[in-house]
C-alpha cells in the first residue's frame, strides 16, 4: 500500500531546516512524499533538489519529485534526473507546468513524449516514471496511461464518477493509479473549492471524514496521496489516523 504526503513547495529558502523539520514530522507515516514544483508559475525550489536534502536527512521515505516538462530541453531533463537518481531520487512525476504571463515554454517534449523519450536513456534507467491526469474526459485518460508510465496521479476530484472512468480505462493498461486523498479542513476548504470550481462543505470532524474515504478509495486503488493545500498539519493528522486504522 502506498500513501503520500502532499508537501508544501519550498518558496524561502532562508528556512530550509524548519521546511525538512516539518517533513521529519510526517516521513514516519508515510511510504512516499511528493514535492510540487512552482506550482500556479509561482517560483519555488526546484523539486528534485528538495527531494535531494529529504533523503540526505531521511532515509525511511521514498520523493516523488514533480517535474515541470515546460522548463526542460530534452538534455537538460536527462541531467536532472541523472542528478536525482545520484540522490536517491527515484520518482518523478512528469507534468507541463503551468506558464505564467511572459512565460515562454521549452517545446522539446510533452509529459507523454517525455516518458517515451526517456525509456531510451540508458543512463536514467533507474528512474521511474510517472504522468500526471488532470482531465477525466475518457480519451484523455486513455492517451496518458497509453503511455505506460510507471505510475500516474491524478489531479483534484471529488466525484466517484471519475475515478470509475479512471478504473475502467486502465484495466487495459494496469498502470498504478493514485487518486488524492482531499482533507478538508477549514484552512484547506477555500483553496481545494477553487480548484474543484465548486463549494466544499468542511466536516465536523475532517481527520475522521479523511480516513473513511481513505478507506474506500484504496478498495480500488494501490495507493493514494494525502493533500490539504494550506494545512499540512491535517496532512499530518491524516497519515497519523491512516497508520492507526488502516
Amino acid at each position: 500500500m502506498v500513501i503520500i504526503a502532499e508537501l508544501p513547495p519550498l518558496r524561502r529558502i532562508d528556512n530550509v531546516n524548519n521546511y525538512l523539520d516539518m517533513v521529519g514530522n510526517i516521513v514516519d507515516y508515510v511510504t512516499h512524499v511528493d514535492i510540487p514544483d512552482s506550482t500556479f508559475a509561482n517560483p519555488s525550489a526546484n523539486a528534485v533538489l528538495v527531494g535531494a536534502l529529504i533523503k540526505r536527512r531521511y532515509g525511511n521515505v521514498e520523493v516523488m519529485a514533480n517535474v515541470r516538462v515546460a522548463d526542460h530541453n530534452k538534455v537538460g531533463l536527462v541531467a536532472l534526473i541523472m542528478g536525482g537518481l545520484a540522490n536517491g531520487v527515484k520518482d518523478y512525476l512528469l507534468m507541463r507546468g503551468d506558464l505564467g504571463p511572459g512565460v515562454t515554454a521549452v517545446t522539446d517534449l510533452t509529459p507523454i513524449s517525455a516518458i517515451d523519450y526517456l525509456r531510451g536513456i540508458e543512463q536514467i534507467d533507474g528512474a521511474r516514471l510517472g504522468i500526471s491526469i488532470s482531465n477525466f474526459d475518457e480519451g484523455y485518460i486513455k492517451e496518458r496511461l497509453s503511455a505506460k508510465p510507471n505510475f500516474a496521479m491524478l489531479q483534484y476530484t471529488l466525484s466517484m464518477d471519475d475515478l470509475i472512468r479512471v478504473i475502467t480505462v486502465n484495466r487495459e493498461f494496469n498502470v498504478d493509479v493514485y487518486p488524492p486523498l482531499l482533507i478538508i479542513t477549514n484552512k484547506s476548504s477555500r483553496i481545494i473549492s477553487r480548484i474543484l470550481n465548486a463549494e466544499v462543505p468542511v466536516k465536523r470532524d475532517p481527520i475522521d471524514d479523511a480516513v473513511k474515504r481513505a478507506r474506500e478509495l484504496l478498495q480500488h486503488f494501490p495507493g493514494i496521496y494525502l493533500s490539504a493545500p494550506g494545512d499540512f498539519d491535517a496532512v499530518i493528522e491524516t497519515a497519523k489516523a491512516l497508520r492507526r486504522y488502516l
